[in-house]
């Protein structure tokens, strides 16, 4: 048994000095090391949900008796924080090798999280009988609404979206003297 404990630092040893080998290419015959872009350019933004913009928000949503929406029982007042990304995923890469460029293409911004405060809402009028989840799903529908009217704030997520973006790729496009260029 004690042989066995003094024989596993080599072991591990060994296996480490194989791995460096191989992660070094000392195997590789061909003596030129070829990177591949768009798996490095995918690896790099390998982040599932990206939020790029915030939108906070004071808004004042109707609440209605019934599902068909005709009669508002009352109004609910409420504080609010939307969250404007992608799913990096979507972003696709067209990489010329001749032309040395590499084209970016995004996928809609759309809303990641909407945060209602529950402690800053209140009705009007104070006496109306209502849900706290009723309160909270025309608050979010209201809200939900309003952010994706706003250009503003679809603008700002796609102006951070492509700087982030830039930042994330810009070692490896320097690298490989490619240039980004956005569709």
């Amino acid at each position: 048994m004690t042989k066995l404990i003094k024989l596993l630092p080599c072991i591990g040893a060994i296996a480490i000095g194989i791995a460096l080998l191989i992660r070094f290419a000392i195997f590789n015959t061909s003596g030129e090391k070829k990177i591949d872009v768009s798996t490095s350019l995918i690896n790099a933004i390998d982040i599932a949900e990206l939020s790029t913009a915030e939108f906070r928000y004071r808004g004042i949503a109707d609440v209605y008796e019934d599902e068909s929406r005709t009669k508002i029982l009352c109004r609910v007042c409420y504080n609010s924080v939307v969250k404007a990304g992608i799913n990096m995923k979507n972003v696709q890469f067209d990489v010329d090798n001749e032309n040395k460029t590499v084209t970016a293409t995004l996928p809609d911004i759309d809303l990641k999280v909407t945060i209602i405060d529950e402690e800053s809402m209140s009705l009007l009028p104070s006496d109306a009988d209502v849900s706290i989840e009723n309160m909270l799903r025309y608050s979010r529908e209201d809200v939900e609404n309003e952010a994706k009217q706003s250009e503003a704030l679809m603008n700002t997520a796609k102006d951070n979206l492509k700087a982030i973006i830039e930042g994330l790729l810009y070692p490896i496009l320097k690298a490989q003297e490619y240039v980004l260029i956005w569709d």
